[in-house]
């Protein structure tokens, strides 16, 4: 007994010393990138590695007035936040039916949306960049949200579709006996149960709408309307001799998925607790 719990305490050692060194292998650029960023380039060529001698936001202070990045940061926050709004409501819906709801050639049309999820986006941005021109949509930001709203959905229909399969259908139909409808089932049962596969898809949609470089850069030519990947981008080009500016911008534009991360992710804890009692 005493051998098997001595046993247990060294495997828990071991994975704890695991993910130690994994937390600090992932917070460590971001730990470099800030320290860097309040660094002149004459202190930051003497030791990039050495904390900083004092907290100097001249290089945010160019960027915001200078390089404009919170414009930047509002359009990034409208088009990650409409997409992955929009693309949510749907997936919700379209997922309970895929997964709950029998109805003739189901199958047919859930594999059909989630083989989309192989095309390459590089095959695809030459015919959307001119079917955006075609219904005059090119240098608008609605343009980058349908293009996110359309790529998002198969990956968050499958994730959440497996996430609703495992709901008890005696739960769906007790609430049905009960007089409750198609909406307050999906309100009431479905997205609290489904609330860790919901909060992964924001993350993850979050995160791939605001970090993302290609899409934007193609659809979106005024430079009053970029992104702040698009706008790091031309950072990096313009500035390559200051990389404490460089490392400013890039510590900015860490700072929103870290924000999301932190609010979703007890959602994601508390949607796994609600699923393991039901």
């Amino acid at each position: 007994m005493r051998s098997r719990t001595t046993k247990q305490k060294l495997t828990q050692a071991l994975v704890f010393l695991i993910l130690m060194v994994l937390a600090l292998s992932f917070l460590y650029p971001i730990f470099y990138m800030g320290i860097n960023s309040f660094k002149t380039k004459i202190e930051y060529r003497k030791g990039n590695f050495a904390m900083p001698q004092s907290l100097d936001f001249t290089n945010y202070n160019l960027l915001i007035r200078n390089f404009k990045i919170l414009d930047a940061f509002g359009n990034t926050f409208i088009i990650a936040i409409f997409s992955v709004l929009i693309s949510l409501i749907i997936a919700i819906f379209a997922s309970y039916a895929f997964a709950k709801l029998k109805f003739r050639g189901r199958m047919f049309v859930y594999l059909f949306i989630i083989s989309t999820m192989f095309i390459p986006a590089q095959v695809t941005m030459i015919p959307l960049y001119y079917l955006m021109s075609d219904v005059h949509l090119n240098n608008t930001l609605t343009s980058v949200i349908i293009t996110y709203v359309a790529t998002s959905l198969p990956g968050t229909i499958l994730l959440m579709t497996t996430s609703f399969s495992g709901i008890s259908d005696e739960m769906i139909e007790a609430a049905t006996i009960d007089g409750a409808g198609y909406f307050k089932v999906v309100r009431k049962i479905v997205i609290p149960m489904g609330m860790a596969a919901i909060a992964i898809n924001i993350i993850f949609n979050f995160l791939g709408a605001s970090n993302d470089l290609f899409t934007p850069m193609i659809l979106i030519q005024k430079m009053e309307k970029r992104t702040v990947m698009v706008a790091l981008a031309s950072l990096m080009n313009s500035r390559g001799g200051d990389p404490p500016y460089q490392l400013a911008g890039l510590t900015f534009s860490a700072l929103p998925p870290l924000i999301v991360y932190i609010v979703f992710s007890k959602f994601i804890v508390k949607g796994i607790t609600v699923g393991s009692i039901k």
